[in-house]
């Protein structure tokens, strides 16, 4: 687990050892849900690196998470093939979501709480309303769906990947906007840009335009994760075993600091190891 510091970059400042294989994190505020390979969702604090609360609901492993923009809300998906939407106030499930016939790899909610989408194994992404619990859409795909995100800005407009491919998608299940080569992608925190990996190269675009605002490439590793500092000045990006910072203000992207410390990396979905680092 990482966090930055105020002022400048710092070495690992906190390690937490988990009993079981940790899969996926997500993290709001100074909260991180981890999902663990034994189906238990561990809630962390930040600050102290303290586990404040295990939610237990889900059958098998949990392989994404997500919250909700106020906070307040949890989404989970898992291998046992259903998404579960927690109250994090209580601990408790408000609703689980079932109708995917293969595992669930990715979930994301809508910027008003009002859908949820989930990518799995089954080819398809589900559009889920959270009041009613039902899948009003389905859209179907040739393969595994690995990654779907809706921007944080517009409840309208998600993206997804599979087979290689990044396709933009409104609420009603049309595609807009052409699609992409990439591996992984997430939108900066005003919905204005996303950065999408593929194998070695970076790139960031223009939401509306497709206009590439930054390209440049990762010398060691494929690529796995990147994401938006909150300010949207900085990339992070998990190659291998190995994190990196890349500034994007200037015209030319520069690398900004090289983290070094886990020893393991599991390709694809998932953290590196069972051991997760705290601060940058």
């Amino acid at each position: 687990m990482v966090k930055g510091l105020s002022a400048e970059w710092g070495i690992c400042f906190r390690t937490v050892l988990l009993s079981s294989f940790a899969q996926t994190l997500s993290y709001w505020n100074n909260t991180i849900a981890v999902g663990s390979g034994s189906g238990k969702i561990i809630i962390l604090d930040t600050i102290t690196g303290s586990q404040t609360a295990v939610l237990s609901g889900h059958a098998d492993q949990v392989n994404c998470l997500t919250f909700s923009s106020d906070g307040t809300s949890l989404v989970s998906g898992s291998d046992d093939c259903t998404v579960k939407l927690w109250d994090l106030q209580t601990g408790g499930v408000v609703k689980t979501f079932s109708g995917h016939t293969s595992w669930v790899w990715s979930v994301s909610i809508s910027p008003d709480c009002t859908t949820i989408a989930s990518g799995s194994g089954d080819a398809t992404i589900c559009l889920w309303n959270t009041q009613t619990g039902e899948c009003y859409h389905t859209i179907k795909q040739q393969t595994t769906v690995y990654h779907v995100s809706f921007s944080p800005t517009n409840p309208q407009h998600l993206i997804s990947l599979h087979s290689g491919k990044l396709q933009q998608w409104d609420t009603n299940g049309h595609q807009i906007k052409p699609q992409f080569d990439g591996s992984y992608v997430a939108f900066s925190s005003d919905g204005t840009q996303f950065v999408s990996c593929n194998e070695k190269v970076v790139t960031v675009q223009n939401s509306d335009s497709g206009v590439v605002v930054a390209k440049f490439q990762v010398a060691n590793g494929d690529i796995s994760y990147c994401y938006f500092s909150p300010g949207n000045r900085l990339i992070a990006i998990a190659a291998g075993n190995t994190a990196y910072i890349w500034d994007i203000t200037s015209s030319d992207p520069h690398l900004v600091e090289t983290f070094i410390g886990h020893t393991e990396y599991k390709q694809g979905m998932g953290l590196p190891s069972q051991v997760m680092q705290m601060g940058w």
